[in-house]
């Protein structure tokens, strides 16, 4: 499981993390093991818990518009020899959040003991995140600064939306009063919060540089996606993506 004397990076999409860390599932032992004994590395998106832990009754009414907290911190200084200067901060309301899913956050805290991190995403202002991943050491460390991790981020995510798909379906659907706030489809708005947390997923794969994306979704549920065969075929192509089933990384690893 080395690449040129290196671990295999490997990123997960939900659909195969939390089958990894289901405690009713032996089929991945392996890999566990894998983790646990640091033969390869494993990453989770941060979007699985910012997005996808909402559940989907509720999707509708929680991304309906961007959950923000306004601060009027007060800090007095001297600027032209007079008193004053009022700051005001803006950035995700994180109390809005429900939280994880209890079964979701005993995989994830499963995840963790195996040694799993979670990888940042694109910080919007209106995404809260779960305090259960409040703590920075769960969070992956990278071997160059932060800021080309975050640029590669943001343009592969730029390109992900020019193509339609990530996060320009969410607002295609009508989140965050896209779609010139037409009433929303509620079965297709759920499908475009799960394509735009596969978009954050596929954009922090490129920009942490791993090299598996580890998923067993097909992009057909959602129609046109970031993980159908076109798209995977561009990602491969422009990023060098490479892709494996759950099936498919086990078979490596037993290699």
């Amino acid at each position: 499981m080395h690449r040129l004397g290196l671990l295999m990076r490997v990123s997960f999409d939900s659909n195969a993390w939390e089958k990894i860390f289901d405690p009713a599932d032996s089929n991945w032992t392996p890999i566990r093991a894998g983790l646990t004994k640091n033969q390869i590395e494993g990453f989770i998106s941060e979007a699985t818990f910012r997005i996808e832990a909402i559940r989907k009754t509720e999707r509708a009414a929680y991304f309906s518009e961007p959950r923000m907290q306004v601060q009027f911190p007060l800090s007095v200084v001297e600027r032209n020899g007079k008193p004053y200067v009022h700051f005001m901060t803006i950035g995700p309301d994180d109390a809005q959040h429900p939280g994880l899913p209890e079964r979701q956050l005993a995989k994830l805290t499963s995840a963790l003991h195996a040694n799993a991190r979670i990888m940042r995403t694109a910080s919007w202002l209106g995404l809260p995140s779960p305090p259960e991943i409040g703590d920075p050491a769960l969070f992956a460390q990278t071997a160059y600064c932060d800021s080309e991790r975050e640029q590669r981020q943001i343009d592969a995510l730029a390109r992900i939306e020019a193509r339609g798909v990530g996060r320009a379906a969410f607002e295609a659907a009508g989140g965050w009063q896209g779609a010139g706030g037409a009433p929303l489809d509620e079965k297709r708005f759920r499908k475009a919060c799960a394509e735009w947390a596969d978009g954050e997923l596929v954009a922090a794969h490129i920009a942490y540089r791993n090299d598996i994306l580890c998923t067993d979704d097909q992009g057909r549920a959602a129609g046109r996606s970031i993980l159908d065969p076109t798209n995977r075929a561009w990602l491969t192509a422009e990023f060098g993506v490479q892709f494996a089933t759950l099936d498919e990384l086990l078979s490596q690893i037993r290699a």
